[in-house]
Order: C-alpha cells, then structure tokens, then sequence
C-alpha cells in the first residue's frame, strides 16, 4: 500500500450498534506509528448515511470484506478489533476469510459483547422497540446526558440504533465448524459482560484466548485507551 512501510501492521476495525467508524480516532492517537488503521464504516452509519441498512450479517460482512480487499488488507500483516456489534462483524468476516483461504489476522481483538444472543430483543412491535432500543442506549452510555432527550437526535439516530439492534437480535451466534486457527484477546467490563459469559469466546477460537477486564460501562474504552493500546501494541509489534 502506498505510503505504508513494509513491515506497518493494519488493524482493521469494527464499530458498534449505532456506531461509526469514527469511534476509533482516539485509539488511533494512543496507537502512535507501525499500526495503520482502518477503520470500517457500516452502509446507513456515518459518511455512508446515504445506504441501506444491512438486512443481515451476511450481508455486513461481505461488503466488509470487500473493504478488505481495497485496503489490500491481504497484501501485510494485519488484525482485527470488534468492538461490541464489532465483535460479531469481526468474526463473521473472519468466516469467510478463512472459508475463501485468505491470509489469516496476526491477531483478533473482541470487546464489550459475548458470544450470546439478546433475546429481551425479541418479540417486539417496531414501536415498543424503539423504546428498548432508547432505554439500552442510553443505559450503555452510547448517548450524551444532554442529547438523552432531544428529539431531533432520536428521529435521526434512532432509525441507525434500531437497524442495528435487529441485525443482533436475529443473529443466531453459531460458532464456527471449525474453531479459527488464530489467536483472541477479549476485553471487556465484569458491570458490562461478566467474564464467565465472556468465557464462550473460547469455542470460537483454536489458538490461545486471553481476557483482560476494565472498569466500567459498555464503553470502558474511553476510560482505558491507552491500557488497550498498550495490549495491542505488545501483542502485534513484538
């Protein structure tokens, strides 16, 4: 890749529920130089409003893979971060590279969600689900105190929230035939997603798994950037 030394590691990265890929930036600053990240925008998210929605994870992950491909993404090393919905986009991309037999991650990096469905999204009507959608994100932290009850926020954001939410309440969280034959590092928050549910990671993955726990809510990250750039910095530059 142009202006990419030849030995920089690519990080390819994964939003969460309502998310954009924006999220990313600070980590970005706390990564320093030898990481390029990339950080992926959902179709309806950010610079890509314009887009439908995704009507599923197939669908999300074969339009993220064929970001991977423009990036190159096969060309260098490279690894992967999910970071909660990120965390199922990130694996279910990582099926179809090991189906296609691509190059494998050096490494993949999941946080803030369990390898479990939400059923307390099922069965709803589209009204009372925008208002579970609403009291979730807000309970995650995901909304500004001052934006929590602005209505021009939710007429614009609530559409991409509830997309988004439906993808996961659909998804029937089937492991792998075969675990990856990459190793995982998990982050996540005991508050947020208690460790031995956090556990179920485990199955995914044939390689080593290890966890490593925050303080905080959903979005402890923004309170441990540097402790999880530090942990990947350590694990991919070594």
């Amino acid at each position: 890749m142009e202006g990419m030394g030849e030995l920089a590691m690519q990080l390819f990265c994964f939003t969460f529920a309502g998310g954009t890929a924006s999220f990313f930036d600070p980590l970005e600053s706390h990564l320093g130089e030898g990481i390029v990240l990339h950080k992926l925008e959902y179709a309806g998210h950010g610079k890509r409003h314009g887009e439908p929605f995704y009507r599923d994870f197939e669908e999300l992950s074969g339009d993220l893979l064929r970001q991977f491909l423009q990036e190159d993404a096969f060309g260098v090393p490279y690894a992967m971060f999910g970071y909660s919905m990120g965390s199922i986009a990130c694996v279910e991309v990582l099926k179809k590279i090991v189906g296609l037999k691509l190059p494998l991650p050096r490494c993949v990096f999941l946080a803030a969600h369990a390898p479990c469905g939400k059923e307390e999204l099922e069965g709803y009507s589209s009204q009372e689900l925008d208002e579970i959608v609403k009291e979730r994100t807000l309970a995650f932290g995901g909304v500004p105190e001052a934006l929590a009850n602005n209505s021009l926020f939710w007429r614009t954001y609530l559409p991409v929230y509830k997309a988004d939410y439906t993808l996961i309440a659909n998804y029937p969280f089937t492991p792998p035939q075969l675990a990856f034959p990459v190793p995982a590092i998990v982050f996540y928050s005991e508050q947020d997603t208690p460790y031995k549910t956090m556990l179920r990671w485990g199955a995914w993955f044939a390689h080593s798994v290890s966890f490593h726990a925050f303080d905080g809510n959903h979005f402890f990250i923004q309170h441990h950037r540097s402790e999880v750039a530090r942990i990947i910095k350590q694990t991919l530059m070594n």
